[in-house]
């Protein structure tokens, strides 16, 4: 098995890169737990919110879930074309007018836009150059598809950030699909694009009052973060908990080590690298190198 050697709390460690089962492992989140809102009080299920909650959920599994799993694909293989990713985009951007449907049926007022800052919010990953503003360029992208050159004083802060975003924003290079603005170059399905859907369709919502929890805000921190079975103070699954923290994947295209072109791209007028999700301090290391092999404490 292939050793890489990175670098990690100040020492060095091993990483075992499978880029084939990464999507089947349980990260371990070795970072400080989220706060997660408090829990909302929902409104009453009438009629009108029980239809609008249950138009989601066809929304979700009959064209939302399709739509991530075949873009993922793509993505995979590095296969995916534009009109595949705009496609992909053009759904995701219009799942939070079914939510905003919820939202009015349940009696919130509320302007679109506010609403996608409420989940951007929700949804950020903490740390990644594209974080909590995704869903924001993923509707801009979406009205610049429709309208070829978005308005400037439509998107006040994107364009502050980003500059002018047109339909040519996107672009297909070697079998992936880059955004090009003016401090930007990124991979944009691997970036912006798969984590949005995963954050929207990733919900196994069993009724309508499922998704109505949902669409309020109420994100249950059982499935908004990374979780793993290892007991983090069992000693025997030290090695596991140590091969799955060696094989994080990058914060911002989530694509192992060895995968990851982020050095070749630009965020914010600076150069990018490849960045592990998931850190670990120096004194967590060294108790984990320390389970694995005791005679390491002693060195």
């Amino acid at each position: 098995m292939p050793q890489i050697w990175q670098q990690l709390a100040g020492k060095p460690f091993c990483k075992y890169a499978d880029s084939n089962n990464i999507e089947n492992m349980a990260i371990i989140n070795v970072s400080a737990p989220k706060e997660h809102p408090v829990e909302i009080k929902l409104p009453a299920m009438t009629e009108e919110v029980k239809e609008a909650c249950e138009d989601y959920m066809h929304y979700i599994k009959f064209i939302l879930e399709p739509a991530k799993l075949e873009i993922a694909t793509t993505v995979r293989k590095n296969r995916v074309s534009l009109h595949q990713a705009f496609g992909a985009n053009l759904i995701l951007a219009h799942s939070v007018d079914y939510l905003k449907a919820i939202r009015s049926a349940a009696g919130i007022k509320e302007s679109r836009a506010n609403l996608i800052k409420s989940f951007d919010e929700l949804f950020a990953v903490d740390g990644a150059h594209i974080s909590n503003r995704k869903m924001e360029l993923i509707d801009a992208v979406n009205n610049a598809l429709k309208h070829i050159r978005i308005k400037p004083d439509r998107y006040v802060d994107l364009g502050d950030r980003y500059g002018q975003i047109s339909f040519k924003s996107l672009v297909e290079h070697d079998g992936r699909v880059l955004c090009h603005l003016e401090q930007y170059r990124f991979d944009y399905c691997r970036a912006v694009l798969l984590p949005g859907l995963k954050a929207l369709s990733n919900w196994n919502f069993e009724d309508a009052e499922g998704v109505l929890k949902f669409a309020m805000g109420n994100i249950p921190s059982s499935t908004s973060d990374y979780s793993s079975p290892y007991d983090s103070g069992d000693p025997s699954e030290a090695i596991d908990r140590m091969v799955e923290i060696c094989s994080s994947p990058c914060r911002n295209c989530e694509e192992q080590a060895d995968d990851c072109r982020c050095s070749q791209y630009i965020f914010d007028g600076e150069g990018g690298r490849f960045e592990p999700l998931h850190s670990v301090s120096e004194s967590d290391f060294n108790e984990l190198m320390s389970q694995i092999s005791p005679s390491y404490s002693r060195a």
